[in-house]
């Protein structure tokens, strides 16, 4: 990988992989999980402008820019929901943060494995834990 700008990319990829979870698990312990966030969020502009470059530059691969767009327009969107205070926003933010890890999970194992399974298992194994932050975020008091 001699190619700097891919090497930001898996990095920047990398660093939200990680950090979703964290912020996740903060958020889960009644912890704002701020600084997470921001770099939660970072790292998906970052991995999303990096994955755009090289999509647009490599034959073949500009359609995969839509992703790259769609990445961190969900991760902002699902962090505004709540702070925002969007109607429905209990309902709509698990989906929306669930769907930016969603892409980064898709974009690192289809990059790894080249496997077409990799385009749908990430989104079918989700489901479970959006299910169950929507229901925990709905049942609670407002």
């Amino acid at each position: 990988m001699t190619d700097p700008l891919l090497a930001l990319h898996v990095a920047a990829g990398t660093a939200g992989l990680l950090l979703g979870p964290l912020w996740f698990v903060l958020r889960l312990r009644g912890r704002r999980g701020s600084p997470a966030a921001a770099a939660y969020q970072a790292s998906a502009l970052l991995v999303a402008a990096s994955g755009a470059v090289l999509a647009a530059t490599r034959p073949g691969l500009a359609w995969l820019v839509a992703f790259a767009v769609l990445t961190p327009a969900l991760a902002l969107a699902g962090a505004a929901a709540r702070r925002r205070g969007w109607a429905r926003w209990r309902v709509l933010q698990p989906h929306l943060l669930g769907g930016s890890y969603v892409a980064l999970t898709t974009g690192a194992l289809v990059a790894s494995t080249g496997n077409p399974l990799a385009w749908v298992l990430p989104a079918l194994v989700a489901q479970v834990p959006i299910a169950l932050a929507k229901r925990r975020l709905t049942t609670r008091p407002a």
